[in-house]
């Protein structure tokens, strides 16, 4: 079954509170007072992602396989509110799930920032040409 068939609703309120969630976050960050600079913004972006991603990564709920519950509710209920509670599935997910958004986000800004600084200094070079 796929994740997001049982219940459609419920997951497209999860993804909207978590994108709600990560706009303001990126607001507040955006309003600190340091200096931006291209690195800063790439680590804010990651960092904004990895939120988001954080309140979005699924996992199969632990007695029953086929209803999946967002990863960090599943580690919340297992480890704090079940007396033989098993978070081991929530958190290899979250782990996994978070490192590699956090990375893959900052290698795609690595990525643009550097096909930018290549298309600027050609249309630089064009322009003295």
């Amino acid at each position: 079954m796929d994740i997001f068939t049982a219940y459609p609703t419920t997951w497209m309120v999860i993804f909207a509170a978590a994108f709600v969630g990560a706009l303001c976050l990126n607001s507040l960050l955006k309003r600190l007072p340091v200096k931006s600079t291209t690195r800063r913004r790439s680590l804010r972006r990651a960092f904004v992602a990895t939120v988001f991603a954080g309140f979005v990564i699924p996992v199969a709920v632990p007695g029953a396989l086929q209803v999946y519950a967002p990863a960090f509710i599943v580690l919340l209920f297992e480890s704090s509110f079940q007396a033989q509670g098993d978070s081991t599935n929530a958190l290899l997910s979250m782990l996994i799930g978070l490192c590699g958004v956090f990375v893959a986000v900052l290698l795609l800004a690595a990525m643009v920032h550097r096909l930018v600084a290549k298309l600027s200094a050609a249309s630089a070079s064009e322009d003295n040409g």
